[in-house]
């Protein structure tokens, strides 16, 4: 049993890694759901949203090209 709860916070930790690393990398974005980002999209005109994945809708809102 402890063994199960060791990866299970193996697991926590690297989700709580991940997170960080994309506030650092994409703000306040970083935190709002995948409905959320896909509206920002609509808003901003970005084509093909809805097959958009987190990581994809973040790239897409942070271009500055």
């Amino acid at each position: 049993m402890a063994q199960n709860r060791d990866s299970d916070n193996a697991r926590a930790q690297h989700g709580d890694r991940r997170l960080e690393e994309k506030r650092q990398k994409y703000g306040d974005l970083a935190d709002l759901t995948v409905d959320e980002l896909q509206e920002r999209a609509a808003q901003k005109g970005i084509k093909d949203r809805s097959q958009m994945r987190k990581d994809d809708l973040l790239r897409a809102l942070t271009d500055k090209s």
